[in-house]
């Protein structure tokens, strides 16, 4: 899936939070978890369909899971310039194991509940 990028402001300050990341880890098994995005703009941005198109085609990818915050920041500076990028990746217990993976500009995610989520 190709990330589309559109023209706005440069210096906005945007983050994005999605928590459907599903992916294949390497025995076959999914990883599933929350993902934020945190950077500031340069004069454009990911268009949020196609945001929400990438974010669904990882399920298609086989990954270590040490590896999905690295991929997800790597795609999004090969379609748009930006400052600060940071990639937050918070899966559910496996095993009995949390993890938080981080790639890029350190920030603390901000979540929020879905109020028209049901």
């Amino acid at each position: 899936m190709q990330l589309q990028k559109i023209e706005i402001k440069k210096g906005t300050k945007i983050e994005y939070s999605s928590k459907e990341l599903l992916f294949l880890a390497k025995s076959g098994q999914p990883y599933r978890g929350s993902l934020y995005v945190k950077f500031t703009s340069l004069g454009d941005t990911i268009e949020l369909t196609s945001f929400k198109k990438y974010i669904t085609s990882l399920r298609d990818k086989t990954l270590n899971a040490e590896d999905i915050a690295y991929e997800i920041y790597e795609t999004i500076v090969s379609v748009i310039n930006v400052n600060d990028l940071g990639i937050v990746v918070d899966l559910t217990a496996r095993g009995g194991l949390q993890q938080r993976l981080t790639f890029g500009t350190e920030f603390t995610p901000v979540s929020k509940n879905n109020i028209f989520q049901i």
